[in-house]
């Protein structure tokens, strides 16, 4: 507007004189005496004020061109506007050819004092330098024509800070009015920042601080993705926590995990991932050649078994070590396929192991497979047996009872040990159809067993997991009405951890009311049970393997089953010892006055008619050889047991 003013002032000086100057020469040329009337031309006026009405057309059409350019940058100047706020409900950014900012919304510019303006630097500079890249590659599938959608990138912000800026785009390049991309922008910050706090929520662990299961798995796959063969996974498993519990309740084992958290992040390196991925698991992906990965190990485990003072108590935990490294093109399922296997390993190998995965582990995970995708169909196949194995009253050498054992023989892999059995039937949910077979198997047997052994009792194994299915009872039920079995002939053998399940107590409680008799199984086994056996409700105590397995040699072993043998006789119960193999065994159960036995010494499992023919011919009693006198009438070897 100034310049159109500038040029007005000038061509009105230009004109005025133009114009005063031939109207004054006209003037005394007309009074000239010497010329006679009409002796001047008629045309000289118009002659004198042509230059002047030249000057002045000139000037007039430079007004004309300056003021046409300066509506052509008012009306550039609107539709830029337009274009920077049609379709956005916040702001927009435009930028050209080369991705230079050419506009931007009042709402974006920096506050007064906070920077230079945006227009004419290139948008690269701009934007965060982590998201630069990202946002030059969304541009240029935009500007090739590609459905692209949002896209999020952090702008700068007041006091030197950050805002997430969520755009879409329009490609107005071909608008001559715009010529360019334009970014119709929206302030994400806050919802970008509850984003965060809730995947931090999302990936760690609120009692320790670490890094939870999800966010070692989302840095396992970066570091798969990125072929790192120097990194190697370390996958701990805690022991002792179970005891801790019981001693110290949950706010004592809590205190300890955390203790434990600390540690393990104080003993590795900072780049190292630490997180803890169980209730009493974790694991950390730390890089190293050769042996530095086993040396954390022992490290590790130094700092876990040395005791943590929680303000009331010391805890004493140990821990098993599994190593995998990420070499190869493995996938993250495969990794944490081989930790598991390496971590079973070292649980076998004993507390304080630190075990490196091995091929030949790989083939318990096939085999494994298999049997679970086998077993569906084991039944149908005829595959499934149960076995008998008879439990031996220790004053008369009479075989009491007997317990039913599933057994299965695989066509291919031969007979599969019966604790793999009911875990690969766990894994596969038929844990209850197998043992509702083995219950109606086992009590229509009966009949027959009962001909030669009067009286005899029928045991048959319930897992945790058929109690947990609610259909214990109901099973029980069907097969005693079916097989006519009396219910105080029965005996279902329970481990300690079934009494703990929810609503267990009502289970338990119809059992006995239907007559049932139940046996608390494995007791004296790993688990600190003594104080909680007696108060169970239970007519029958099995004494475990294990414990027994040294009684003959441990005053240690020794003293703990005279202890339970004296708690089933104060509380009036049978106790049986399961899992004896040795004379020496047999006699010192004697001594202290165990009632009865079972295991390999006495019979190892054996079929239903191998058991009629022993119990036929031996008139229902059975006793080794090797144990005291030689009954007369003894008659048969069967199995490797001698039968009178």
């Amino acid at each position: 507007m100034e310049e159109n003013r500038r040029w007005r002032r000038a061509g009105w000086l230009l004109a005025v004189p133009v114009l005063a100057g031939a109207a004054g020469a006209a003037g005394p040329l007309a009074a000239d005496p010497l010329l006679a009337p009409g002796d001047a031309p008629a045309h000289l006026p118009l002659m004198l004020a042509v230059p002047g009405l030249l000057g002045l057309i000139t000037v007039l059409a430079l007004l004309w061109r300056s003021e046409a350019r300066a509506a052509e940058r008012l009306r550039r100047s609107e539709a830029h506007y337009r274009a920077l706020a049609s379709s956005s409900n916040d702001a927009a950014l435009v930028i050209d050819g080369a991705l230079r900012i050419t506009g931007v919304a009042p709402a974006l510019e920096p506050p007064a004092g906070g920077g230079p303006p945006m227009t004419g630097q290139l948008l690269a500079d701009v934007v965060h330098p982590d998201d630069a890249d990202p946002l030059l590659h969304w541009l240029s599938d935009a500007a090739a024509g590609a459905r692209t959608g949002l896209h999020g990138f952090r702008f700068p912000g007041a006091a030197g800070t950050w805002r997430v800026l969520e755009a879409g785009i329009s490609d107005l390049r071909e608008d001559a009015d715009v010529r360019g991309l334009v970014l119709h922008c929206r302030d994400a910050t806050d919802r970008a920042r509850r984003e965060h706090e809730l995947r931090v929520l999302a990936y760690t662990d609120p009692l320790t601080g670490l890094p939870n299961c999800a966010a070692q798995r989302s840095a396992l796959r970066e570091l798969l993705a990125a072929q790192r063969p120097d990194v190697t996974l370390l996958q701990l498993e805690l022991h002792g926590i179970g005891g801790a519990r019981d001693a110290l309740g949950r706010a004592g084992t809590d205190a300890a995990l955390a203790e434990v958290a600390r540690r393990l992040r104080a003993t590795v390196r900072t780049d190292d991932h630490v997180a803890s991925t169980g209730p009493e698991q974790f694991s950390v992906l730390a890089s190293g050649a050769g042996d530095e990965p086993d040396r954390l190990a022992d490290r590790l485990l130094s700092v876990i078994e040395t005791p943590i003072a929680t303000g009331t108590a010391f805890v004493e935990l140990t821990a098993v070590v599994a190593l995998v490294p990420l070499s190869g093109d493995l996938t993250e399922e495969q990794v944490l396929d081989r930790a598991e296997l390496a971590v079973a390993d070292a649980r076998a190998a004993g507390e304080g192991s630190v075990r490196r995965y091995r091929a030949e582990l790989g083939a318990v995970r096939d085999r494994r497979d298999r049997l679970r995708g086998d077993l569906a169909g084991a039944l149908d196949r005829r595959e499934l047996t149960v076995l008998w194995q008879p439990v031996v009253s220790l004053e008369d050498h009479r075989v009491t009872g007997v317990e039913a054992l599933l057994r299965w023989r695989h066509p291919v892999l031969g007979d599969v040990a019966p604790d793999e059995v009911l875990a690969v039937a766990e894994r596969a949910g038929l844990v209850v159809v197998l043992q509702r077979w083995v219950l109606r198997e086992a009590i229509a047997a009966s009949a027959q067993l009962s001909a030669h052994a009067p009286g005899i009792n029928i045991a048959v194994n319930a897992a945790p997991a058929h109690m947990t299915a609610g259909t214990l009872v109901d099973d029980v039920a069907a097969a005693l009405a079916e097989g006519g079995l009396p219910a105080d002939r029965l005996v279902i053998e329970l481990p300690e951890e079934a009494f703990e399940l929810p609503g267990a107590s009502d289970d338990v409680t119809a059992l006995r009311l239907m007559g049932v008799r139940l046996a608390l199984d494995d007791l004296g086994g790993s688990r600190p049970t003594l104080s909680r056996a007696g108060g169970l409700p239970v007519d029958i105590i099995k004494l475990d393997r294990s414990l027994l397995a040294r009684v003959d040699r441990d005053r240690h072993a020794r003293a703990i089953c005279e202890a339970l043998l004296g708690l089933g006789a104060a509380l009036r119960v049978d106790v049986v010892a399961e899992g004896v193999e040795t004379a020496g065994q047999l006699a010192v159960l004697r001594a202290m006055g165990c009632g009865y036995a079972q295991g390999f010494l006495l019979s190892r499992p054996i079929p239903l008619p191998v058991l009629v023919e022993l119990l036929r011919s031996g008139g229902g009693t059975l006793w080794p050889g090797a144990v005291g006198g030689t009954p007369a009438g003894r008659t048969a070897v069967l199995d490797g047991v001698q039968v009178r």
